[in-house]
């Protein structure tokens, strides 16, 4: 039987460790997306570690890079958008330091962006021209504030939701953000996003400080049968 099993940051070296040393188990990092993938007894599984982790330097091997982790998070960017929707937000030390949301009228009564719409169809009315002035102006907002917190350098991840046909828009605004769309720090959330604020920025956080496992439920059970154990026999000395 598979399931589904979020782990906890505090936990999540503590569970890797454990699935290392399983008898029959295969395993691949995939460093690009933060996340193991493997067999075991016939059965397929992946880990997706905590996001904040930072980018590995590719000369590491996983255990080293387990060894050198932190404790509580690196500071990060979390940024979700959707068209005319954006939540933006720092955290260190996994908790948000400048959060910001940012709203705008660019899209059409069908729901398609005005941007997506000219490409398509070409003409422009003072509605569209209204929608294409906030899409120039919502993604300036996004990048002025995201400038005026002045903290870029000291991210050890940038994590990002964002449809692919906003990207460029959002790298080719005319005022930048303080990072190139090259930046080995971004990273894709792999997270189903509703409509960017305040409570669903939250929502996605605690998601992606938590690992995910995907795989046999007997792994899960059995490695916090483990760690009970643990306890109850530290408590007992």
């Amino acid at each position: 039987m598979e399931t589904r099993r979020d782990i906890a940051f505090d936990r999540t070296i503590t569970f890797i460790q454990y699935l290392l040393q399983l008898p029959e188990l295969t395993w691949v990092w995939d460093r690009e997306k933060q996340k193991l993938n493997g067999n075991l007894g016939g059965q397929t599984w992946s880990f997706r570690m905590p996001l904040p982790w930072p980018n590995a330097d590719k000369s590491v091997g996983l255990l080293q890079y387990l060894d050198n982790l932190p404790s509580v998070p690196l500071p990060y960017f979390l940024i979700i958008m959707q068209a005319g929707h954006s939540a933006l937000a720092y955290y260190e030390d996994g908790e948000m330091r400048h959060h910001k949301v940012i709203k705008k009228y660019m899209v059409r009564g069908n729901g398609k962006a005005q941007v997506g719409y000219l490409q398509t169809r070409g003409k422009s009315k003072a509605g569209s021209r209204i929608r294409l002035a906030n899409t120039v102006s919502f993604f300036e907002d996004i990048n002025e504030k995201l400038t005026e917190w002045d903290v870029a350098d000291e991210a050890a991840r940038i994590l990002v939701s964002c449809p692919i046909s906003l990207q460029s828009l959002w790298f080719e605004s005319r005022i930048q953000p303080p990072f190139s769309k090259d930046d080995p720090r971004l990273l894709k959330v792999p997270v189903d996003v509703h409509r960017p604020d305040l409570e669903e920025l939250e929502r996605v956080n605690r998601i992606i400080q938590r690992g995910r496992w995907e795989g046999p439920v007997a792994v899960v059970d059995n490695f916090f049968s483990a760690q009970r154990l643990e306890k109850d026999e530290f408590e007992e000395d």
